[in-house]
C-alpha cells in the first residue's frame, strides 16, 4: 500500500515538475506575479470613484448606455433593429436616428454582455454592469498590451511598459469607472490587431498562418472601426507601413499572404455599420488599403520575375506614382476624405472653420502643460525610445515607431487623444527604462584605487535610471502626499463623476447635488410632453438622464440648430420668446456656476464653468450660421467690448440678451480693502417677461453649482 502511495506521489509529482518546465519555471512566475501586480493597481485605481456610487461620467457615455438599453429591451432581435432606431426624446421634434449617429461597438458589447449573462441566469443591473466595463476594458488593455510589447520588445521592457501604464493619467482618465466610452473599447482591440499583424508578417510563419493571422487582425481591426471614429488612425497604420516594407525592401510572401484577408475583413465590417455604409468604400481610408493591396500585389510579381535589388528599385519608383494617382482622386472628389473634424486632427488650422468643434475643451490644441499632466516625466524618454528602436532596426521596432510618432502628433494636436497615446508612451519608456537597468547592472561593481575615475562614471551610470525612477514615481503621488506639479493619475481617477460634482472641476471632497437635484425634479414635475431648451452641453442629461425632451444635444448633428437656440439665449426676450417656440420648446433651462463670499477680504463671484463662459461660443457659433437661418448677425463688440473680454461682458449682455437676464448674479463694481475699484457678482431676482422661474438647485450662496429652469409663459 504505501509502495502505491509512493508511486502515485511520485508521478504527480513528475507531472508537476514536467508542466513546470513546460510553462517556464520561475521566470514564468515572476512574470506573472508582476503582471498580476500591474492588473490589481489597474483595477483599483480605476475602481475609486465607486465610493461615490456606479455612475456614469461626462456625456456621452450616457448615450452609449441609453442605446444599449434600447436594445436590450428588444432582446436579441435588438442588434438586427439597431440601423432603424430613433429616439424621441431628442433632437425634438425630429428625434434621434441611432444606426446613422452612433458607432455601434459600445452598445452591442454592453448589450451583449447583460444579455449573455442574463440567458445564463446572471442578473445584473444595468448601470452597475455600464459603469464597471471600462474598467475591465482598462483591464484588458494592460494584458494586450504587455503581449504586443512582449512580442517586440522582450519580457521585461513589456512588464515596464504595463506598470507605467497601469498608472498612466492619460489612460486612467477615460479608463476608470462610469467613463463608458469609445476609446475605453477600442484601445484593447486596437493593440490586439496590432499584434496579429506583426505576428502574421513574421518570415517565418507558414503562409496558411499568416492568412489566419491576418483574417484575425481585420476582424479586429474592423471591430475597432465599428467602436470608434477615430479607427482611421490604427487602419491607417497598418497600410502604411505594410507599404513602407515593400518600400524598404523588405517584401516577403507573408504580406500578401496577411494583407488581403486583412483588407477584405476589415472593409466588409466597415461597410457594414450603418453609419458608415457603403459610401465608405471610396473614403481616403480604404481607398489607401486598395493601394497598398495593389503595391504589395505588384511586388510579389517583381520579385519573382526580377529578384530582389531591381524590383525594389522599380517598387520605390512605383510608390511616387501610387501616391500621385491617389492624390488626384482626392483633388478630382473620387476619393472622399474624412469629415472636418477628423481633418482638422490633422490640420489643426481647419478647426477654426467649424465654431462648435474648436468650442470644447478636449477639442483643443494640446500644450506642453497638458502632454506633461497626461505623460509626467515618461514623456522625456520616448525619444531614447524611439532612437534604441531605429538602431534595432526591427520590423515590429519600426512599426513603433510608426505608431509612436504619428500618435504623438495627434496627441499634440487634440486634447482628446493623448488616451490612444498613453500606450505607446508606457511601452517607450518602458523600454528605455529597462535598457537603463540593464546597463546599471552590468556597471554593479566597486573600483579602487587608480580607476576611482571609472568608478565614478559607473556609480553614474547606476544612479541614473533610480534617478528617472523617483522623478516618473513623484508624478503619480496625489496632492494630498505633497504633489505639486499638478493633477496626478489618481487625483484623476479618485473624483466623483460629472454629474455628481455638477460638471465641476473638483477634488474628490467636493460633491454638488445641483444637476442630480435637477434632474430629478425635471424627470418627477414636468409633464410628458415638456420640450426642455438647453445648451447642448446638457442634452445628454435632459434626454437620458432626467427623460424628458430636448432640443439640442451633445451628439451635434444639426450645427443649425445648435446655433439658433445660441441665437434665442443671445437675443432680446421678445425674439428669444418666438424662436423658442418655433422650435416647440415649453421650458428653458440655465447652469450657472458661482463662488459665494468667504471672508472679509472676499467677495462673491462668477465662476465661468458654466454658461456665463459659454455664451460666447453660444455667440460665435449663432453669427456662423445666422445668415443661413435667416437671421441677423448679433453684434459681437455689443456684448464684449472693446477689450473682447468674455469674462466681463458689456452692460448690454446683462440688460438685453435672455441669457444675461436669466442668470440671477449680476455684476457690481465695489471696493476692496485698499481701495481699488473690482467687480462681484451679487444675487438679483429675476423678473423676465415670458418666461417664470420654475426651478432652482440651490438657494443663493449655498453652492458652487446653480441649476436653473424656466416656464415659457408668454
Amino acid at each position: 500500500m504505501a509502495r502505491t502511495v509512493s508511486t502515485i506521489l511520485g508521478k504527480v509529482s513528475d507531472t508537476i515538475q514536467a508542466v513546470d518546465k513546460k510553462i517556464g519555471g520561475r521566470q514564468f512566475y515572476a512574470t506573472f506575479a508582476v503582471l498580476l501586480i500591474a492588473v490589481a493597481v489597474t483595477f483599483m485605481s480605476r475602481s475609486l470613484p465607486a465610493r461615490w456610487g456606479f455612475i456614469l461620467s461626462e456625456f456621452d457615455p450616457w448615450w452609449h448606455f441609453k442605446v444599449g438599453t434600447m436594445i436590450i429591451e428588444r432582446g436579441w432581435a435588438g442588434f438586427f433593429e439597431y440601423a432603424g432606431m430613433v429616439d424621441q426624446r431628442s433632437w425634438y421634434p425630429t428625434g434621434l436616428p441611432i444606426g446613422k449617429t452612433f458607432y455601434p461597438g459600445v452598445s452591442f458589447t454592453f448589450a451583449f454582455i447583460y444579455l449573455a449573462l442574463s440567458s445564463i441566469g446572471i442578473n445584473v443591473d444595468l448601470i452597475e454592469l455600464a459603469s464597471t466595463l471600462p474598467v475591465v476594458y482598462g483591464i484588458i488593455a494592460i494584458v494586450v498590451t504587455f503581449l504586443l510589447a512582449r512580442y517586440v520588445l522582450g519580457t521585461a521592457p513589456a512588464l515596464a511598459s504595463v506598470l507605467l501604464l497601469s498608472m498612466s493619467y492619460a489612460h486612467i482618465s477615460r479608463t476608470h469607472l462610469g467613463w463608458l466610452d469609445d476609446e475605453a473599447l477600442a484601445i484593447p482591440l486596437m493593440h490586439a490587431a496590432f499584434l496579429t499583424y506583426l505576428a502574421s508578417i513574421d518570415e517565418k510563419r507558414t503562409l496558411k498562418g499568416a492568412l489566419i493571422l491576418g483574417l484575425l487582425t481585420g476582424l479586429l481591426l474592423g471591430y475597432t472601426g465599428a467602436t470608434w471614429g477615430a479607427h482611421r488612425f490604427p487602419i491607417m497604420v497598418v497600410f502604411i507601413f505594410t507599404a513602407l516594407l515593400v518600400f524598404m525592401g523588405r517584401f516577403r510572401p507573408q504580406l500578401l499572404a496577411s494583407f488581403i484577408p486583412l483588407l477584405a475583413s476589415t472593409t466588409l465590417i466597415l461597410i457594414s455599420v450603418p453609419k458608415l455604409g457603403v459610401g465608405y468604400l471610396l473614403e481616403v481610408t480604404l481607398l489607401s488599403g486598395y493601394f497598398a493591396l495593389a503595391y504589395v500585389g505588384l511586388a510579389a510579381a517583381f520579385y519573382r520575375v526580377w529578384g530582389g535589388e531591381k524590383a525594389v528599385l522599380v517598387l520605390r519608383g512605383l510608390a511616387l506614382g501610387l501616391l500621385a494617382v491617389l492624390a488626384l482622386l482626392v483633388a478630382a472628389a473620387v476619393a472622399n476624405l474624412p469629415g472636418l473634424k477628423f481633418l482638422s486632427v490633422v490640420l489643426p488650422q481647419l478647426r477654426g472653420e467649424l465654431v462648435i468643434i474648436a468650442s470644447v475643451a478636449e477639442n483643443q490644441a494640446a500644450t506642453w502643460s497638458t502632454l506633461f499632466n497626461d505623460f509626467g516625466f515618461t514623456l522625456a524618454l520616448v525619444p531614447f525610445g524611439i532612437f534604441l528602436l531605429i538602431r534595432r532596426g526591427g520590423d515590429g521596432d519600426l512599426f513603433l515607431v510608426l505608431y509612436a510618432l504619428f500618435s504623438l502628433y495627434f496627441a499634440s494636436s487634440l486634447v482628446r487623444l493623448a488616451l490612444p497615446t498613453s500606450p505607446i508612451v508606457a511601452i517607450l519608456s518602458g523600454f528605455v527604462l529597462t535598457e537603463m537597468l540593464v546597463m546599471a547592472s552590468r556597471n554593479f561593481v566597486s573600483v579602487r584605487g587608480p580607476r576611482l575615475k571609472r568608478a565614478g562614471e559607473r556609480r553614474f551610470l547606476i544612479a541614473v535610471p533610480l534617478i528617472v525612477m523617483m522623478l516618473i514615481s513623484i508624478h503619480y503621488l496625489p496632492r494630498a502626499m505633497g504633489n505639486t506639479w499638478g493633477f496626478s493619475s489618481l487625483d484623476a481617477a479618485y473624483t466623483p463623476s460629472t454629474i455628481t460634482s455638477a460638471s465641476l472641476p473638483v477634488g474628490r471632497d467636493a460633491v454638488f447635488t445641483d444637476w442630480l437635484r435637477a434632474v430629478e425634479w425635471m424627470r418627477n414635475n414636468l409633464p410628458d410632453d415638456a420640450v426642455v431648451a438647453a445648451w447642448w452641453d446638457y442634452g445628454n442629461w435632459i434626454s437620458i438622464v432626467a427623460n424628458k425632451t430636448s432640443l439640442v444635444d451633445n451628439t451635434t448633428v444639426d450645427n443649425l440648430k445648435i446655433a439658433k437656440v445660441g441665437y434665442a439665449f443671445l437675443s432680446p426676450t421678445n425674439v428669444s420668446l418666438r424662436i423658442f417656440k418655433e422650435m416647440g420648446a415649453t421650458h428653458v433651462l440655465i447652469f450657472i456656476t458661482h463662488r459665494p463670499q468667504t471672508g472679509a477680504t472676499d467677495y462673491p463671484r462668477l465662476l465661468y464653468y458654466g454658461d456665463e463662459s459659454k455664451w460666447f461660443w453660444m455667440l460665435r457659433i449663432a453669427n456662423q450660421h445666422a445668415r443661413e437661418l435667416g437671421l441677423t448677425p448679433i453684434s459681437e463688440a455689443a456684448l464684449l467690448g472693446p477689450n473682447r473680454d468674455p469674462i466681463n461682458p458689456t452692460e448690454q449682455f446683462w440688460t438685453s440678451t435672455t441669457l444675461g437676464q436669466m442668470i440671477p448674479f449680476k455684476p457690481r463694481q465695489t471696493s476692496d480693502q485698499f481701495g481699488n475699484i473690482i467687480t462681484a457678482h451679487y444675487y438679483e431676482p429675476t423678473n423676465l417677461d415670458g418666461y417664470s422661474l420654475v426651478f432652482s438647485s440651490s438657494a443663493p450662496y449655498t453652492s458652487l453649482a446653480y441649476v436653473y429652469i424656466y416656464e415659457i409663459t408668454g
